[in-house]
């Protein structure tokens, strides 16, 4: 009975249906996916297209897959125009190379002798050329490729599988009329594939880019209630005021209690962590959505530009969202401080840790959870009233939420009310001020008791307790100020969507066209395009004078005359030839050769056009990778992919008994289920092309012979293979040519993922490097306008304005490199560990720490762009409020800490270790935590008054040097994970 209900279970297609994580769009689009090369079969049964593409017909499978009609409009429209370009360009180099290898012939056999034509007809001169040709072009191409993988991988794919068919033959045209007759066959074939999945992109189920992007923001409201829900679920998790990290107690049943509280703490931690990736994620994939929105032409309400407004907006949201999720490991990073402390018997700190932590776990969850409550419904009107969700997908009731106004009355909002914008605005300031009000009173006079009874101890020794006190209510001013900052970027969200409705722009349809379309801006920004040998020239060598001598690098004088300036162009020629691009395309080239040279020998030229070698070099071209542990991973993934493919051919050909009609039909549910993995799983994305791809020639081959006839198909000098030998031999081809790859990726020396790694980590830390300096120039300008006369006309408006952008620039930029780093970290993994493994682990707290510390100065940069000057404020500010302010401005000019940036040097040190895999010097340290809280402290002990707290900017400073203890800790991890990977330098005294 059991083995029958699980039998009924297993044959169950609901079943099926939710292991595969399977839904009515996924299906849609596996549907769609597999319609190209279908459409291209079927419609190479008519007599006018078997006739125009003759022998290569099949061929036009391989186009009608890669072109990928899935991508959104946009996208798929810009990558359409580079493999028209790109195909259109080989058709007029392979007539050139055909021309000149006919004339070769000629010249070689003299005008005296003429051939009978046929493959026996071999002639050394018109090969050579040919194979010259066929290195030259591929080499190029790949160098492309590689230079643009976004944009240039299938137009080159397309590029080089025109040349590699073109050129192969060549060296057997008797004349320039042949030769250009079988480029014009080969080239309406490719282009029949591409017309084709043209056709299906716009025309069946068509998506565009800003769909993508309103689905993604969508999400991304989600996912912002989503961390809102996870912190204050995670404060509560430790009610006791045990941090997860903290000790556990050394009685059972207490050891017993703490370790399932500490289980809860992990699991609340770790949702926390991966509801803030989910948002990381979403931001990057509407950021990249955005570039080719701009592109598109549609018709809609909200134009380009508004989507990059809210871009902005919701950035705004994620920056505090960010820091706000950082507060487990600042409560880590408490106790670990607190506990290299040596504690002297009637200690404070001692004895108030503890009650800090219980505050903060405590108190705080209530009031973001209100807070979180009311962000939600100004996420919902924001949603409503620019139609990314229907009205019933709202409640349709008025929120009544449990928290009272100003008069004691349960706060009620309704999103369909014309004042709904203010109301909501003025509940979410009455919930903040009250809740900041309450805790300053419930900790105000504790404090002020507690200092009053140390005030008898030393001066040093108080403010040394005071600032480890005030520790605690640190990280709570700074909980406080970061929700303000999320409620501000939701109002500015519903203020957008309002102003939208209220100036008609959500009133009407409209047709949106880009403002300007060049071809330059079709290129995407991307990381893969940039070597990473080029990270140190973004800081331009200074050109020192020294004795009238200047210096342009180690090995130049500045040019002194017009020969040397212009000489310096043989430079940059060799440099390209010799950077890591150049070198992949010829590695691509000469692997390819490998099999290529067979076309171009006397011996083996008939073997290599009957047995059909040009597959192996076309699965060469299309799955060659820059690094080996691509090429490892692909090695495996392609040919199990192939496998899976050869059978589901041999399935969609005999279970119709080969009949034409019952073959497509089939031929198209094999497609899907090949295209699965392409919809689902697009990580997988190269395996599973050559799968399809694979699938769709042996059944073109197979189909175009019947409809040819058999004599005719083997005009070409290519003998037929029934479906079960032809096959098999598709396997092969698939194996040779991953074989071959691999080598050439290994040999003469191997272009390993984990050599690109550690190179890819100095990038990083050197973009950190910059990114800190405009972090710290903007914090300097603020405190400089605190210095400077209220009278002062200096507007900082357009330097915060230059700032920003440097920072929203350098971010996209480390972002794009983080990502490279993370996709090669990954790769390396795949790669056999010769000579010891690789160090995952260090590699990827590395990484951890990196996107921290990104993370962490984007919120200090904008805090620091946004803070509240105390120039605009000075005629309102109490007397304590202008004292703490000069006294940040002269604690800052007299930091050795703040003034040396030394932090920006450390960055240095560290991607200059990485990137040349030189020991780091020695001495290197962190600066202490709280470093301007500290000097304020030595300065006068009043400065740092929890009193100060009711002025906005004390707030923000506060949160600024959370921040930059939270920072400092993130520098030590990747100093000491740096110290681990290349040394230190050890001076033997």
């Amino acid at each position: 009975m059991h083995e029958t209900s699980r039998l009924k279970k297993w044959i169950n297609p609901i079943t099926w249906w939710s292991m595969l994580d399977m839904d009515r769009e996924s299906l849609l689009q596996m549907m769609k996916c597999s319609l190209p090369p279908v459409v291209v079969i079927a419609i190479s049964q008519t007599s006018a297209v078997a006739n125009m593409t003759s022998t290569v017909g099949y061929l036009a499978t391989i186009t009608a897959v890669s072109s990928q009609c899935l991508l959104p409009r946009a996208k798929f429209l810009r990558i359409m125009f580079f493999n028209l370009l790109a195909t259109c360009i080989a058709a007029s180099l392979c007539c050139l190379a055909s021309y000149t290898a006919v004339k070769a012939r000629k010249q070689s056999r003299g005008s005296d002798s003429s051939g009978h034509g046929g493959l026996s007809d071999y002639n050394s001169d018109a090969c050579v050329v040919s194979a010259i040709w066929l290195i030259v072009m591929i080499w190029v191409a790949n160098g492309f490729r590689a230079w643009r993988p976004t944009e240039l991988q299938d137009p080159m794919v397309a590029f080089s599988i025109f040349s590699v068919v073109t050129l192969t033959r060549s060296g057997t045209f008797e004349d320039v009329s042949e030769g250009l007759n079988f480029i014009s066959r080969l080239l309406k074939t490719l282009l029949l594939g591409f017309a084709i999945a043209t056709g299906i992109s716009l025309l069946i189920l068509p998506r565009t880019c800003r769909g993508h992007v309103f689905e993604d923001i969508r999400s991304y409201t989600e996912q912002t209630q989503a961390v809102l829900a996870s912190l204050p679920e995670f404060l509560r998790s430790f009610p006791n005021g045990t941090s997860p990290a903290a000790p556990s107690s050394p009685d059972s049943d207490a050891e017993v209690a703490d370790t399932q509280q500490t289980t809860l703490a992990a699991l609340a931690r770790d949702k926390l962590s991966a509801a803030i990736n989910a948002l990381n994620t979403l931001d990057a994939k509407i950021q990249g959505g955005l570039h080719y929105s701009k592109m598109e032409v549609a018709c809609g309400k909200l134009a380009a530009s508004d989507l990059e407004e809210i871009s902005d907006l919701l950035r705004n949201l994620l920056r505090p969202l960010s820091g706000m999720v950082l507060l487990p490991d600042m409560l880590d990073n408490l106790v670990q401080t607190d506990s290299f402390r040596t504690h002297e018997p009637g200690n404070f700190q001692a004895s108030m840790k503890q009650g800090g932590i219980d505050y903060v776990a405590g108190s705080l969850p209530t009031w973001l959870s209100e807070i979180s409550n009311l962000i939600t419904i100004g996420l919902q009107y924001f949603l409503v009233r620019l139609e990314l969700v229907s009205r019933s997908q709202v409640c349709k009731q008025e929120h009544q939420l449990d928290i009272l106004d100003q008069d004691g009355k349960l706060i009620s909002l309704d999103p369909e009310s014309i004042n709904f914008v203010d109301e909501f605005e003025r509940s979410l300031k009455h919930v903040s001020s009250s809740s900041r009000k309450q805790f300053l009173d419930e900790i105000s006079l504790p404090h002020n008791a507690i200092l009053h009874a140390e005030g008898s101890e030393g001066d040093s020794c108080v403010h040394e307790s005071n600032l480890g006190i005030q520790q605690q209510y640190f990280i709570a001013l700074y909980l406080f100020y970061l929700q303000d900052m999320v409620a501000d970027a939701t109002v500015a969200l519903a203020l957008f969507a309002r102003r939208k409705v209220t100036d008609g722009t959500m009133a009407r349809y409209r047709l949106i066209r880009p403002d300007k379309l060049s071809p330059w801006g079709w290129f995407s920004p991307s990381s893969d395009s940039r070597e990473t040998a080029t990270v140190i020239h973004d800081f331009p060598p200074p050109r020192e004078e020294a004795q009238g001598i200047k210096v342009a690098d180690p090995e130049h004088l500045v040019p002194s005359n017009v020969w040397e300036r212009e000489s310096g162009r043989f430079r940059s020629i060799s440099a390209l030839i010799g950077s890591d691009l150049s070198m992949f395309g010829l590695r691509v080239s000469v692997a390819s050769f490998c099999v290529g040279i067979l076309a171009y020998l006397h011996q083996t030229q008939e073997f290599f056009i009957r047995q059909r070698c040009i597959w192996a070099m076309i699965v060469i071209v299309i799955g060659m990778s820059p690094t080996s542990g691509q090429t490892m991973f692909g090695f495996v993934a392609r040919i199990v992919a192939t496998v899976f493919s050869v059978a589901l051919s041999l399935i969609a050909w005999y279970i119709v008994d080969g009949r034409t009609a019952g073959v497509i039909i089939f031929l198209f549910l094999a497609n899907m289920v090949g295209s699965y993995v392409y919809v689902k799983k697009p990580q997988y994305f190269g395996p599973s092309i050559i799968a399809v791809i694979t699938l769709n020639v042996i059944i073109g081959y197979e189909l175009q012979v019947r409809k040819l006839g058999r004599d005719r198909a083997e005009s070409n000098g290519q003998p037929y293979y029934p479906i079960y030998i032809f096959g098999p031999y598709k396997l092969l081809a698939v194996i040779a040519g991953c074989v071959i790859s691999f080598f050439w990726v290994i040999f003469p020396y191997p272009i390993t993922a984990k050599s690109k790694v550690p190179r890819l980590v100095g990038e990083n830390l050197f973009n950190l490097a910059r990114v800190y300096s405009v972090m710290h120039a903007t914090i300097e300008l603020w405190i400089d306008r605190q210095h400077s006369r209220p009278e002062d006309p200096e507007d900082p408006a357009h330097l915060y304005a230059h700032m920003g952008a440097m920072m929203k620039k350098l971010t996209k930029e480390g972002l794009l490199s983080l990502h490279s780093l993370r996709m090669h970290g990954r790769f390396a993994t795949y790669e056999p560990p010769l000579g010891g493994k690789f160090p995952v682990r260090i590699y990827s707290n590395m990484m951890s720490a990196i996107q921290q510390s990104l993370s962490l100065m984007s919120l200090m940069a904008y805090i620091g762009r946004t803070m509240p000057s105390a120039t605009r404020q000075t005629e309102n500010a109490s007397g304590e409020a202008k004292d703490w302010t000069s006294g940040l401005a002269v604690a800052a000019l007299e930091s050795t800490d703040f003034q040396s940036h030394s932090t920006t040097s450390l960055f240095c040190h560290l991607g200059s270790a990485m990137v040349n895999a030189q020991p780091l010097p020695p001495f290197l340290s962190v600066s202490e935590p709280f470093p301007l809280a500290r000097q304020l402290q030595r300065l006068e002990f009043k400065l740092l008054n929890i009193n100060n707290a009711q002025d906005p900017a004390f707030i923000a400073f506060i949160s600024l040097e959370v921040l930059r203890t939270t920072l400092n800790f993130e520098l030590k991890k990747m100093l000491r994970n740096v110290r681990m990977l290349v040394g230190e330098v050890k001076l033997d005294v």
